[in-house]
């Protein structure tokens, strides 16, 4: 089945995403800095009212993907807080210094967060050697979210197909990145990517449209199947 995500910033966007159709959350803070870590109060009360899957965002700042020593601390102390909440997922990614994705510090936050998995987020679009640390990851996380290395899904659409075709045994691919409704038909081959996420298209004016969303269930559903 080809599962619908929405980006959800508040307990309303949550509820009117659920109405609309969506089969999967992923909860952040400031959507216009493409994500950032909420309050865990947030996480709580969306949790207590809403029973689809939630993925986390993890992300301290929006300045790169590098984190200090500080910032890991706080994030480490943030998951233990998430453990007993019942959350699906948590969404994160981490580079070094020199730009490719941090292997050893990924190894150590799934080790972390387990048993909750962890998605490999957009850090993988803006790091140097993508396809590396997928060939390094294997095994480690069981999903990434994507818009290959492009500033939208739809720039990135050839490369994430590349990807999903090499390494779909191993992940569960995501397609992110201003994905549109019009798009959604001829992105992607036939079956290939199962989750499809979507901030900006689910919204009119800074808030989840239940129209929209549904409009963006049926097209994901129209999809033939492999």
């Amino acid at each position: 089945m080809t599962v619908l995500e929405v980006a959800a910033t508040d307990l309303d966007d949550a509820l009117r995403a659920v109405e609309g159709g969506a089969q999967s959350l992923e909860i952040l803070r400031d959507l216009a800095a493409d994500g950032l870590t909420p309050p865990l109060e947030l996480v709580r009360l969306i949790r207590d009212k809403v029973a689809l899957p939630l993925n986390i965002m993890l992300r301290p700042h929006n300045n790169g993907f590098v984190y200090s020593p500080v910032e890991i601390e706080s994030l480490l102390e943030y998951i233990d807080s998430l453990k007993p909440l019942g959350v699906q997922g948590v969404v994160f990614g981490v580079c070094s210094p020199d730009g490719a994705i941090d292997l050893s510090l990924m190894h150590f936050i799934a080790r972390t967060a387990a048993p909750i998995p962890l998605t490999l987020h957009r850090a993988l679009d803006f790091s140097r050697e993508p396809e590396h640390a997928l060939e390094a990851l294997v095994g480690v996380i069981p999903r990434v979210l994507t818009a290959g290395p492009a500033p939208t899904a739809w720039e990135g659409r050839e490369v994430v197909t590349r990807w999903a075709q090499r390494f779909g045994d191993h992940y569960r691919f995501a397609s992110s990145g201003g994905l549109t409704l019009e798009q959604i038909p001829h992105i992607f081959p036939p079956g290939l990517i199962t989750d499809y996420h979507f901030g900006g298209a689910a919204r009119t004016a800074g808030r989840i449209d239940v129209a929209k969303v549904r409009q963006l269930r049926a097209a994901l559903d129209q999809l033939p199947q492999p």
